[in-house]
């Protein structure tokens, strides 16, 4: 791809698919809709972000609505997908994983036996050390609290799972059950306190850790270790704007579709904590090209963890500082009139913690605090996040469940079943705000598409009115064709010349105001779907 596609390309990506095109550049290339990222532009000077996380969490909190334009996503095809990137590759809802894909994830080999402790904190919320395995790879080690055995631990390895399989880049995270003969500690390692000072490591530090988690009964305990993210660290990613050290950095992060998209898949999973702190970014080397890599870590806070406990039943439901309206309400009923949220129902299952699909309301699910990407997301933001999550059967739910390695088999059928209910909430909610169609193909000479509502039996199938275009793909201009008026492709379009373009504007036919125009190009050997576009 030279210059000047490249060029094209970038431009298309970051603004959205505009009706009118200038008249020298053509709407739709003959590679669209792409599916790739072109090579990465070469990195230059790169700077390490430094994040003040009490300004980060301040400055936020006080933003409740989002910056105004909101735009149409950015960061998609011709098609409204995201294209595989140092963001985002398209995994279980493009192509189904496998059973085995799925409970594996990024992992590729667990932990070795023995541990070597390198270094470590003996206060904070969540206690951990860093330590080597075996092979001489790091791990960052985390543990869970006495009042609930395997909750936080479990909850990074799940959701980690999950996120890998939606396509976004994460740690391989393992639950590791250890005795303290497997450990030692390293004659270099230091412990940091949380008020920063730092010592000589010894061995009684280990045990006081140790003592202070859930044991089994054979005096084993379980450890989640985080694999260390390879490349060179620089810091995290920001939910807004870019990074201006990266070339390859071209759509605001408010307006990434895979970012927005996030926060359907967040509130599915309940990670609540979804600040620029849990993110990472490495400079990475594949086929001789460096290249900025972004990854999200860190998924103690999700399902009914909080991390040092169960999550409080406030986060999922508001942010942690009230916005102005919250305030007034809790003014006026001096806070005697209890919300929602405080009347739901939680399992007295201490593995799961503070975790349930009742009253789950994936349009009103909130972050610790406001997020710019989550607040501008759009309605086809939402369903292309919702496609990605319907495309999880109960089967595939349970898969990753499992591989939270629970003591008790009635935990997994909880979580399996609590998540299929959040499943189930977030395609009714966001494929009603659309017509839900995708999938589009022409086969036998008619257009075919799979209508997911119907499809996961939110609602029963309905009827769709079509109507027929030529497409000029020079100008943007659409001129109707005489003749079928169905799904069949007209005459005029059957008997066109191989690279002829004609769109078909799709209604349902009891809601007029939704619609999509889907384009295609005839080809040499049939028809190809270029372009999708949602009212």
């Amino acid at each position: 791809m030279d210059c000047v596609r490249q060029s094209i390309l970038a431009l298309a990506l970051a603004v959205p698919l505009l009706v009118q095109a200038a008249t020298t550049t053509p709407v739709f290339f003959p590679d669209d809709p792409i599916e790739v990222m072109p090579p990465p532009a070469l990195l230059n000077r790169v700077l390490i972000h430094k994040l003040d996380q009490p300004y980060d969490f301040i400055k936020n909190s006080l933003r409740w609505q989002p910056e105004l334009p909101v735009l149409a996503a950015g960061a998609v095809n011709t098609l409204g997908h995201p294209p595989d990137s140092a963001w985002f590759t398209n995994r279980h809802g493009s192509h189904r994983m496998t059973r085995e894909e799925l409970q594996r994830g990024p992992a590729a080999t667990p932990p070795v036996k023995p541990f070597t402790i390198i270094g470590g904190k003996s206060e904070g919320i969540t206690p951990g050390f860093r330590m080597k395995d075996a092979t001489g790879r790091t791990f960052f080690v985390k543990v869970d609290p006495m009042s609930n055995p395997e909750m936080g631990t479990a909850s990074d390895v799940i959701v980690s799972r999950f996120l890998y399989a939606i396509g976004y880049n994460v740690p391989e995270n393992y639950v590791v059950r250890v005795q303290l003969a497997d450990l030692k500690v390293s004659s270099d390692a230091r412990v940091t306190s949380e008020n920063g000072f730092s010592r000589k490591m010894t061995w009684d530090d280990v045990l006081e850790m140790t003592e202070a988690i859930p044991h089994y009964s054979d005096k084993s305990f379980r450890l989640m270790a985080s694999l260390k993210i390879p490349g060179e660290s620089i810091g995290p990613f920001y939910y807004e704007g870019t990074r201006a050290d990266d070339p390859n950095d071209i759509v605001l992060h408010e307006n990434r579709r895979d970012l927005r998209g996030l926060s359907v898949f967040f509130s599915w999973l309940n990670n609540t904590d979804a600040r620029a702190g849990n993110t990472y970014d490495a400079i990475v080397e594949e086929g001789g090209k460096k290249y900025i890599k972004h990854y999200l870590l860190d998924f103690g806070s999700a399902l009914g963890s909080d991390g040092d406990s169960p999550k409080d039943a406030r986060l999922g439901h508001a942010f942690m500082i009230a916005t102005p309206l919250e305030g007034l309400r809790s003014m006026l009923t001096l806070g005697l009139i209890p919300r929602p949220w405080e009347r739901l129902h939680y399992p007295a299952l201490p593995a799961v913690g503070n975790f349930t699909s009742e009253g789950f309301d994936p349009e009103q699910w909130k972050s610790d605090y406001p997020n710019q990407a989550f607040l501008s997301r759009l309605p086809e933001d939402e369903f292309w996040a919702a496609e990605q999550v319907t495309a999880f059967t109960a089967d595939d739910i349970r898969a990753i469940v499992e591989t939270g390695e629970f003591s008790d088999p009635f935990v997994v059928d909880y979580l399996t079943n609590a998540l299929a209910d959040r499943r189930d909430s977030i395609g009714r909610a966001f494929f009603a705000k659309v017509l839900p169609l995708d999938n589009f193909r022409v086969e036998n000479g008619e257009l075919h598409f799979d209508d997911l509502a119907a499809v996961h039996e939110y609602r029963q199938p309905q009827r769709y009115d079509v109507r027929w275009y030529w497409f000029d793909n020079m100008t943007g201009a659409r001129t109707r064709m005489s003749g079928e008026s169905s799904t069949h492709l007209p005459a005029e379009a059957v008997e066109a010349a191989t690279g002829a373009y004609f769109s078909a504007a799709i209604h349902a036919a009891n809601d007029p105001l939704k619609s999509i125009t889907v384009t295609i190009r005839k080809t040499t050997d049939g028809y190809r779907v270029v372009g999708c576009s949602r009212t």
